[in-house]
């Protein structure tokens, strides 16, 4: 049975999961791509696009960098 969160997903992290997931299609790269661009296993870029693990502010930076758009477009600012 999956665990309860104690507080709500906050919409940001939601919506930042789910820019990062249409910009990984639109450059037909996969999960493990990202992953391997980002340093970290697919798994954990799986949760980020779900919206289940808010990123650190370095994390998002570099999402930024390796999709070529501004820390501001990532997230819809």
């Amino acid at each position: 049975m999956p665990r309860k969160r104690k507080t709500p997903i906050p919409i940001v992290v939601i919506n930042f999961g789910k820019k990062i997931k249409e910009l990984r299609i639109e450059r037909k790269m996969s999960q493990m791509d990202v992953g391997a661009a980002l340093n970290i296993d697919r798994e954990n870029v799986r949760k980020y696009e779900k919206g289940l693990q808010e990123p650190k502010l370095s994390t998002v930076i570099k999402f930024a960098k390796i999709f070529e758009i501004s820390f501001n477009e990532l997230l819809n600012l």
